[in-house]
């Protein structure tokens, strides 16, 4: 068996990086709370209502449309072109604040490649019309950093030991890809207002709320939603905060302890009931957190607007594709074809809970180590990269042809607000700064030049939307954790394994390198 530079990149994880711990245990079976489903299975042909206002909310007759005005103008891969320049955006000249558009790139795990709909890429689910595949591929989902997109392969996908001996050769649900998506974020104000003195570790962003099929999870049976579900329409008497998008921390799970890991929520229309149970009716009374296709979020009618920039196969990232089928002495097509080859072909063969690794691909080696993911999550970038300039086996060369580079994490801070106008914490003390491809704004330390203000910018106070429950029916408990105490990088891990932070970086940064050189 012939492995090329994807092994070396497993063998040199496994190899300069020590210290595999576990700490605690980690449930087994199914959690409505603790796991988003991150894949896209079935949907209904989506609506695009015209907006109803909702209990609350009253848009003013002097509102205008224009193009939207983003800060900026990004260079995406094979075009010069925004693909969120042109979209139609209201304003509201009458109020005196909303929220600047932040543009973020997040990823999602997927079973389905996207569909390229005149020009632009979008669900497959929607059968080739562009607006119900822009609708079906955000409609009610959890996201995650790029940073941190392999975290539910790793834990949830890939461990032949929790698959029945007939689906050993597939992966959980099916997962292939991970799609790269260009996100243009507004909250409303009533969200800000409602968790600017909460939202500790994801300023600008509500609580994230597991999705499943297109409707937010319950806690328990089937309509006990937790308050901020209830939010997005002010139902039950909760506050009528809108679609706001939520985000959290997800750097404790055991089994995949990957550095800079947040998971995101992105509402939609008719967000208590899946694809399937959304009537038109629904849709049109509640508010949209997706706006319709051409249209910019404005934190009023609509809270996001997306454009995917194109993906990579799993099958890519871990080495599948760059092993020898000596059947054939061409490559592996794909993992299912590996798999079946040789029943010891195992990808990912270890402990059910703890996700300690008892046999597999090299790319998967020493994966309690939050180093060596970190330095996986780094392969996933390199790998785009390279399908950019290389092509791959599995994805047709006329839709690579599509796809657009990923912007660096320092183009989008450079593009986006200030943390300061959109984080009225950010505008004192040392400031703020924004990180990584999500941009959260995050404290800067004292050495540095983070802006605190200017052009007499003031934080304006916003009010929340009105309630009569207290405080306490109104927040929503942490969903995204599995009882982890920390939220440490290092997570999983011994602390002897800070010591090969470098020696890891510095070999796996040259095996990158080396790759994308072939």
């Amino acid at each position: 068996m012939k492995i090329r530079v994807f092994c070396l990149l497993g063998a040199a994880i496994g190899s300069s990086v020590s210290g595999q711990t576990t700490s605690g245990s980690l449930e087994t079976g199914t959690s409505n709370t603790s796991e988003p489903n991150a894949i896209e299975q079935t949907t209904t042909s989506p609506t695009s209502d015209s907006f109803s206002t909702p209990n609350g909310t009253t848009l003013n007759s002097t509102e205008t449309t224009q193009s939207s005005m983003i800060s900026g103008n990004m260079t995406m891969g094979n075009s010069s072109t925004d693909a969120f320049v042109n979209l139609e955006t209201k304003t509201y000249p009458q109020d005196s604040y909303h929220m600047p558009p932040v543009r973020v790139i997040h990823a999602r795990v997927q079973s389905d490649a996207p569909m390229l709909v005149d020009g632009v890429f979008v669900s497959s689910f929607g059968d080739g019309d562009l607006e119900a595949g822009y609708l079906s591929a955000m409609d009610t989902v959890n996201t995650a950093s790029v940073e941190g997109a392999l975290m539910y392969v790793q834990a949830e996908g890939i461990n032949v030991n929790v698959r029945a001996e007939e689906e050993r050769c597939v992966r959980k649900s099916e997962m292939a890809y991970i799609v790269f998506y260009e996100i243009l974020i507004v909250q409303t104000n009533e969200t800000i207002a409602q968790f600017q003195d909460t939202w500790g570790e994801t300023p600008e962003y509500g609580p994230m709320l597991p999705m499943d099929s297109g409707r937010c999870s319950p806690l328990s049976g089937k309509d006990d939603f937790p308050a901020g579900c209830l939010q997005f329409n002010g139902d039950d008497g909760q506050p009528n905060v809108g679609p706001f998008i939520g985000g959290g921390i997800k750097d404790d799970d055991v089994r995949a302890p990957y550095p800079d890991n947040y998971w995101f929520s992105f509402p939609g229309t008719c967000p208590l009931e899946s694809w399937g149970d959304k009537t038109d009716k629904c849709r049109s009374s509640t508010r949209k957190g997706l706006c319709d296709y051409g249209k910019g979020p404005d934190g009023v009618e609509c809270t996001f607007a997306y454009n995917i920039l194109g993906w990579v196969t799993i099958d890519d990232v871990v080495g599948i594709t760059a092993i020898e089928n000596p059947e054939t002495n061409s490559t592996y097509s794909n993992f299912t074809e590996w798999c079946l080859a040789d029943s010891n072909n195992t990808e990912f063969s270890g402990d059910a809970q703890s996700g300690e690794m008892v046999t597999g691909l090299p790319f998967w080696e020493d994966p309690l180590n939050s180093t060596a993911n970190a330095a996986r999550a780094e392969a996933v970038i390199a790998t785009y990269i390279k399908t950019l300039s290389s092509g791959s086996t599995q994805i047709e060369s006329s839709v690579i042809a599509a796809f657009h580079a990923l912007p660096t994490p320092e183009e989008l801070a450079s593009s986006n607000p200030p943390c300061y106008q959109t984080v009225e914490s950010c505008g004192s003390g040392n400031g703020c700064k924004r990180v990584g491809y999500s941009q959260l704004c995050t404290e800067c330390s004292a050495n540095e030049t983070c802006s605190t203000g200017g052009s007499g910018f003031e934080f304006p106070k916003l009010s929340k939307a009105f309630t009569t429950l207290p405080d306490d029916e109104t927040t929503t408990p942490n969903l995204n954790r599995k009882g982890g105490t920390g939220s440490g990088s290092t997570t999983g891990t011994s602390d002897a394994s800070a010591s090969f932070v470098f020696t890891a970086s510095s070999m796996v940064f040259g095996l990158i390198m080396a790759m994308l050189a072939l």
